[in-house]
């Protein structure tokens, strides 16, 4: 092309370059318009932003680290399912009131009772027997909830002790959710109090014998300070626990675990409860109850420990957390250990339960599952036990998380280890002494322990309420 062609066609592009630019953007706009008017057929907006909503009752509000986890794990599922929407609302946001032990039971009854249920998620804290009472029903897990034992990914995510028809029998049957929770009872203690009486307590393989001298301790050292006084076992009214000291006793004095599972009377299962009472009558020499225990109150007496104002604290792993919301610093100096015994400790009272379930007829049961199955899994175990110091029953390494962190992970692992096939929950009824049947039977512990019957006097009383 010549410089003369060229000059012209400039002239005339240069002329009508608005109309040209014009003419583009009408036929990109409509060409817009048209992808859009097909994506809006096809997918009308009101169906892009709908999101299914999961209805989850929580747990552990709070109690520091245990509410942090749950609504971390919430915040994180959310961001990586952006399909799905948790809300998440604490037992104490919705029903729970601390003052009233049987609202969860009755909430549960509640929802398991609605055709098309309100909660796709309910907390049961292991309560199937008292649900059942309300239920009249002991079938109602297998009735309402999904079974998780028969899905193969929740079972390779869970410790294979827990997944034997021994263990279905809590819930009748099936396995209704993951085992996050696992949970040990100790002989907790504080160790500046111990310091200050003079005494190491034993973190392991404490006897009757160091337990006796360790309460003696605090006996003589009340005697000379009586201004200072420290309670040697706290004990409250409405939550009574030292009793589970006795139980430990017991237990090692049994011939096998086999003989502390039994549901029946024997001679050497009373036996061996004479001579723990017998312990109990030497105890009592040493005023181990605070004299005004009746009086206390546990919901408003829960930093005991951590404020000094006792050297033994009977109650669960829990309290880790509990204590670490009020003072993280001062929750160092809180020991645990484990109970005392005659002979060899054979059986513990730890346990691993289902927290929560989701009900069959759930208006978002799939949904609802594979969320609880996100929860199943080996970050999550490393999280629990590094967060609660508890024990829990979806697998993990152990290995990098349990050993020489301090002493709240060293003994939540051995519990977990030692103790996992003779493992049982502790309760302030007595089959484990007697029977099923003979549970709601005085035992006369406090009795002894507070020096107002011999260990004798106890014993016949109580083989005269059984007919022996």
């Amino acid at each position: 092309m010549n410089k003369m062609n060229k000059a012209k066609l400039n002239t005339v592009l240069k002329k009508h370059i608005p109309f040209i630019i014009v003419f583009l953007m009408i036929m990109l706009f409509n060409g817009c318009k048209d992808d859009r008017t097909q994506y809006m057929e096809s997918k009308p907006l009101s169906k892009i932003e709908q999101k299914t909503t999961i209805n989850f009752i929580g747990h552990w509000y709070k109690e520091g680290k245990r509410e942090d986890l749950v609504r971390n794990f919430v915040r994180e599922y959310s961001l990586i399912n952006q399909e799905v929407n948790i809300n998440l609302k604490f037992p104490e946001e919705v029903y729970y009131n601390r003052e009233d032990l049987y609202s969860n039971r009755k909430f549960v009854v509640s929802v398991l009772k609605e055709k098309k249920p309100s909660w796709d998620i309910v907390r049961l804290n292991s309560e199937y027997f008292e649900i059942s009472t309300l239920l009249g029903d002991p079938n109602w897990p297998e009735k309402y909830l999904v079974d998780f034992s028969e899905i193969e990914e929740f079972r390779q995510g869970t410790l294979p002790e827990l997944l034997t028809e021994k263990a279905k029998e809590e819930w009748n049957g099936i396995i209704p959710g993951p085992y996050i929770e696992g949970q040990f009872w100790a002989l907790w203690c504080n160790l500046n109090v111990a310091k200050k009486l003079g005494i190491e307590i034993k973190q392991y393989g404490m006897t009757y014998s160091d337990f006796l001298e360790y309460i003696k301790a605090v006996y003589n050292y009340n005697q000379r300070n009586p201004s200072d006084y420290i309670t040697p076992i706290y004990e409250s009214v409405d939550w009574p626990t030292a009793r589970a000291i006795a139980v430990q006793l017991y237990a090692s004095l049994l011939d096998s675990p086999e003989e502390f599972f039994l549901d029946k009377i024997t001679d050497n299962r009373l036996n061996a409860w004479h001579k723990t009472l017998e312990a109990m009558e030497e105890l009592s020499k040493y005023k181990p109850l605070n004299p005004n225990w009746q009086k206390v109150n546990w919901n408003n007496t829960t930093a005991s420990l951590l404020n000094e104002e006792c050297l033994f604290y009977v109650n669960g792993s829990w309290m880790y957390n509990i204590w670490e919301n009020i003072d993280p610093k001062k929750t160092q100096n809180c020991m645990p250990a484990e109970f005392p015994i005659f002979g060899k400790q054979t059986v513990y009272p730890t346990i691993f339960q289902v927290m929560w379930g989701v009900l069959k007829n759930s208006p978002h049961r799939d949904e609802a599952v594979k969320f609880l199955l996100a929860m199943n899994k080996p970050s999550m175990a490393e999280t629990w036990v590094r967060q609660t110091k508890c024990p829990t029953g979806i697998r993990g390494n152990l290995a990098d998380i349990s050993f020489g962190k301090d002493h709240f992970e060293n003994f939540s692992y051995h519990v977990q280890t030692a103790y996992k096939d003779n493992s049982y929950r502790y309760s302030e009824k007595n089959a484990w002494i007697l029977n099923n049947k003979n549970e709601d039977k005085n035992l006369f512990f406090n009795e002894v322990i507070e020096g107002k019957l011999t260990a004798d006097e106890a014993f016949k009383k109580l083989k005269q309420q059984i007919g022996r």
